[in-house]
């Protein structure tokens, strides 16, 4: 059986036309600066004894700024079962290390941050995922008839139940859950607007838990898809999976996840 239903990209505006001049200070409350943790380590498929695990440790800022800070003082472990993986930092706020993959697919693992003399702490197991059957260009439509149509198509693992995150490219991030399709072939379409021909779509498939999507379901909701970074503070904070060791009321924002990862190209017509 293979069932087929339609999701949109397309964001709607709402123009505001006013002819007055005079500038408005608006004095929005003060947020205490926490630490944002993008820990979603997708481990592709591969022959390879080991493979790259890494996150990005960024900080909450004004509402009007312009940048994000980056953390690039912190000490990253990763630790498995048997043995403990130091991260190094890689520039930017990115934190990276090589880790046996038969360690990161098998075992439970732990992160821990330490930071401005605070502990942060979380763990992940790793979650399969499947790959994709089809990715390919429809020529359907929705409200202005401009946008292009991908149509999505796989597989749902059997006996189980199962979530999954898309990583669509462009920003643009969708939750699925295999409540309506369990142990079927899916298809779904996705409408962008922002394509034009000879643009190349890279799109990815990752297993995640029913915590993380719930997660990301309400994060994609409130921050819009077409943020570019759904670890980024939405308009009210969302407790993730890392905790303060230290001081529990600094909690921390973003979230510890480990899913296999499949990926496809599409070259847009």
């Amino acid at each position: 059986m293979r069932t087929f239903i339609k999701y949109t990209a397309i964001a709607v505006f709402t123009g505001l036309i006013t002819s007055c001049q005079e500038t408005i200070d608006v004095d929005l409350p003060q947020t205490e600066e926490r630490l944002v943790v993008d820990a979603l380590m997708r481990i592709p498929q591969s022959n390879s004894n080991f493979v790259r695990a890494y996150l990005r440790l960024t900080l909450t800022t004004g509402f009007f700024e312009d940048t994000i800070p980056t953390v690039n003082d912190a000490i990253i472990n990763l630790r498995s079962n048997t043995e403990t993986f130091r991260l190094n930092l890689d520039g930017n706020g990115y934190y990276s290390a090589m880790v046996p993959r038969d360690q990161i697919t098998n075992d439970e693992m732990t992160l821990t941050i330490f930071y401005k003399d605070e502990i942060y702490r979380s763990t992940a197991r790793f979650i399969a995922s499947v790959p994709f059957d089809n990715l390919s260009q429809g020529d359907g439509s929705l409200f202005s008839g401009d946008e292009t149509e991908v149509v999505v198509t796989y597989t749902d693992t059997p006996n189980q139940d199962n979530y999954y995150l898309f990583d669509l490219d462009q920003g643009q991030y969708l939750t699925s859950e295999d409540t309506f399709y369990k142990n079927q072939q899916f298809s779904f379409s996705y409408f962008y607007d922002e394509v034009k021909p000879q643009d190349t779509l890279n799109v990815e498939l990752i297993g995640i838990t029913k915590p993380f999507f719930d997660y990301m379901s309400i994060v994609i909701n409130q921050s819009g898809s077409a943020s570019g970074n759904p670890f980024a503070a939405p308009p009210s904070e969302i407790r993730g999976n890392v905790i303060n060791d230290t001081d529990e009321a600094h909690y921390p924002l973003g979230y510890f996840a480990i899913g296999e990862s499949f990926s496809d190209q599409l070259i847009i017509e």
